[in-house]
């Protein structure tokens, strides 16, 4: 905004006809101009002064204290307005973040289980079934009885000794 338009609003202003984004245009630029701060200076202490007289209300003293009250409570409105926007944006993109992630979170394990069904499917019924169904389905189980004595030797029969006594002559 330049001097010219911001001196042609300062009317408006102080009589407060400036939409919301016209008047944090105009606050940020007389905030920063010495010159434009000091003609609103002089308007509002002219307008103001004249309409509290012409209403027999008390007249201020400190217009210019007055003023920067004003607009410091103007900018700060449009400030904590601005926070507001912000946070509740961020708010809402965590949310749908989270969200996203869970509902991936949700397709993986789908996609996991849906795997280990065909690969199920694929080994058939009794893959492990044989080996280790005690072990799996009896925890009670999980000791393995091991054997360690050699298996005795059956006895021979009377008549694998005479084949065997043949074999030799």
């Amino acid at each position: 905004m330049t001097c010219l338009e911001a001196q042609s609003q300062i009317i408006a202003y102080i009589e407060d006809n400036l939409d919301k984004d016209k008047k944090i245009e105009f606050l940020k630029h007389v905030k920063g101009c010495d010159d434009c701060k000091e003609e609103l200076d002089i308007y509002y202490t002219m307008i103001e002064g004249m309409h509290r007289m012409d209403n027999n209300l008390p007249v201020s003293v400190d217009f210019k204290s007055e003023l920067s009250n004003r607009m410091e409570r103007e900018l700060k409105q449009s400030r904590k307005k601005k926070e507001f926007f912000a946070y509740s944006t961020l708010i809402v993109i965590v949310g749908v973040l989270g969200f996203a992630i869970a509902g991936y979170i949700n397709f993986l394990n789908i996609v996991h289980e849906q795997e280990q069904q065909k690969i199920k499917d694929l080994q058939g019924e009794y893959y492990y079934s044989s080996n280790f169904d005690d072990i799996i389905f009896d925890p009670e189980s999980r000791m393995l009885n091991i054997n360690a004595e050699p298996p005795k030797e059956e006895e021979e029969s009377f008549y694998s000794k005479i084949r065997d006594y043949n074999v030799y002559k």
